[in-house]
């Protein structure tokens, strides 16, 4: 029977930090069959060399080249299974090659086994790559395979690889990734000889491996008025496969339309802006939307373009963001939320020349507080309360 990792055998490969470790792609050979397969690589008779499983199947694909065009590919013995792969006529530089994607994943591991003949190449590295043509080799990656002696029916642990490939960012939310398993330059055969022509290597259960990338956070949503113009400020990290953010508007807080779009950075911190003209009293929220179509909505934040008022704070009660009207901010004005007691719970700089403030107030804790204006050397300030 097939020898499946499941979690709680990662697990053992693995320190308890990788807890979260999912099964990117997951190559097992059961139906991959190319016996009797001659070349510089093999061509398939049955099965398919996309991988068998894992979260990412779409696009995978398992590979190999030798410059020996006389090397003979087969399905042999796997470790503890029916399948694995298996080839002769090895050389320096001739690899098995594995190719998946990262979409949503960082910390990618790779788990695997691997032997061959006592006339088979002994000395094995790394090698990853992005674009498939330029490889670099995965540092301290270089290690020796042994005559471990596979059967269908025993699973031998001795055989079993993994290598963390965490520290390697650049493998990290990828359309694509290569890992390669090359013969290092000089390798002798496990014998200590010469590499022979009908020395052979194999591999089996191949798993790459990573931890699934947070979502999209919304970190802040803010507006402001200025010059008679709504600005919004948005701030966003673990930004991952989104499309962008469709500005919507209201006037009645109820009913949306579209006033923009904006394009989706995609890195771990982002920081957006976008002006509109404000009419009235006006409504703004953010369609978040993921490149599959799929998308959220933000808390609504509110303008008033018409106040005269100079100091007003609406709603109030409030519940999760509010609106302060004040005078024409200058450099430096700051809105400062304070307890009854005069304790400050939070500090928000206003932007320069801006009439009014949204502020994001869920995060206290339900009661009375002050909302204190300072600008260009003046003071004024308001209650309100936190439901």
């Amino acid at each position: 029977m097939k020898r499946i990792f499941t979690l709680s055998l990662l697990f053992t490969f693995f320190s308890t930090s990788l807890l979260a470790q999912e099964v990117i792609a997951r190559w097992n050979f059961e139906v991959l069959d190319f016996s009797s397969a001659t070349g510089n690589t093999f061509t398939v008779g049955a099965g398919s060399v996309v991988a068998d499983s894992g979260a990412l199947v779409t696009g995978s694909e398992f590979s190999a080249n030798h410059a020996a065009a006389t090397s003979t590919w087969v399905t042999p013995a796997g470790n503890g299974s029916a399948n694995s792969a298996s080839s002769s006529g090895w050389a320096s530089g001739d690899y098995w090659q594995f190719k998946a994607s990262t979409t949503g994943f960082n910390s990618i591991t790779i788990v695997y086994d691997q032997m061959g003949s006592n006339t088979g190449p002994k000395s094995f590295l790394v090698q990853y790559s992005t674009d498939g043509v330029t490889f670099t080799d995965v540092p301290s990656s270089g290690y020796d395979i042994a005559n471990d002696a596979w059967s269908a029916s025993t699973y031998k642990p001795v055989s079993t690889r993994n290598l963390s490939l965490a520290a390697i960012t650049a493998l990290n939310n990828q359309p694509a990734i290569y890992i390669r398993l090359t013969v290092a330059a000089g390798s002798t055969n496990i014998n200590g000889a010469a590499i022979a022509t009908g020395g052979t290597s194999r591999i089996d259960n191949f798993y790459i491996g990573g931890i699934a990338l947070a979502p999209l956070t919304l970190n802040s949503f803010t507006a402001s008025a200025v010059n008679g113009k709504a600005n919004l400020n948005w701030f966003t990290t673990n930004e991952v496969n989104v499309d962008g953010f469709d500005i919507e508007k209201s006037n009645n807080g109820k009913d949306f339309t579209s006033v923009g779009f904006v394009k989706a950075n995609n890195k771990t911190e982002n920081a957006y802006s976008f002006t509109n003209e404000l009419n009235g009293i006006s409504y703004y929220r953010l369609k978040m939307i993921d490149k599959d179509g799929t998308f959220k909505y933000s808390k609504t934040v509110s303008l008033n373009g018409k106040t005269t008022v100079k100091l007003d704070l609406y709603p109030n009660p409030v519940r999760n963001t509010t609106t302060l009207s004040h005078d024409k901010a200058t450099d430096r004005a700051t809105i400062k939320i304070t307890t009854l007691g005069g304790k400050t719970v939070n500090v928000v700089y206003v932007q320069n020349g801006a009439t009014q403030t949204t502020i994001d107030v869920s995060k206290l804790l339900n009661g009375n507080y002050i909302m204190v204006y300072e600008n260009n050397g003046t003071r004024s300030s308001v209650q309100f309360v936190k439901q």
